[in-house]
């Protein structure tokens, strides 16, 4: 029997399982759990930021797991998923929360563009593009006349 050329087909990544797996990890402060959905090539990007690799991502949760107080809590609802053979990519909405003494503060809200691969391990996160969302308003165009140029 000829063994397929091209890709082989995998059913998509379950996505409730990948980022389920994140958000509870984050929850119990599991730097193990938190980067176990990640592959050991990732770059996660996020503007103003520099691209980290696994390992400084790593780095940043066990530092962030020590700090007191109290962290977010995040949800996300997916916007697309798109799967060919062994790669994915999932487009989604993040928003966190912190709930604080009596009240909750609205923290972050980001739109996440995640591109996985199906490997022995299954499927893995081996690039992240993080935005910010604003959560306003865009500001007026100006309707005024633009100014009138100096002359020299």
């Amino acid at each position: 029997m000829k063994k397929p050329s091209g890709p082989v087909e995998h059913d998509g990544p379950d996505d409730k399982e990948i980022f389920g797996t994140w958000i509870a990890g984050y929850e119990a402060g599991n730097v193990d759990q938190v980067m176990s959905i990640f592959d050991r090539s990732l770059r996660y990007i996020a503007p103003c930021q520099p691209v980290q690799t696994y390992e400084t991502l790593a780095a940043w949760y066990r530092n962030d797991f020590k700090r007191p107080g109290t962290r977010p809590t995040w949800t996300y609802v997916r916007e697309s998923m798109e799967v060919g053979g062994n790669l994915a990519v999932i487009v989604s909405r993040w928003m966190s929360v912190t709930y604080l003494e009596g009240f909750s503060a609205d923290v972050e809200h980001l739109r996440s563009i995640d591109f996985l691969r199906h490997g022995a391990d299954g499927w893995k996160i081996f690039r992240t593009i993080n935005d910010p969302e604003c959560s306003g308003e865009a500001p007026p165009l100006s309707q005024g006349k633009p100014p009138k140029k100096r002359r020299s």
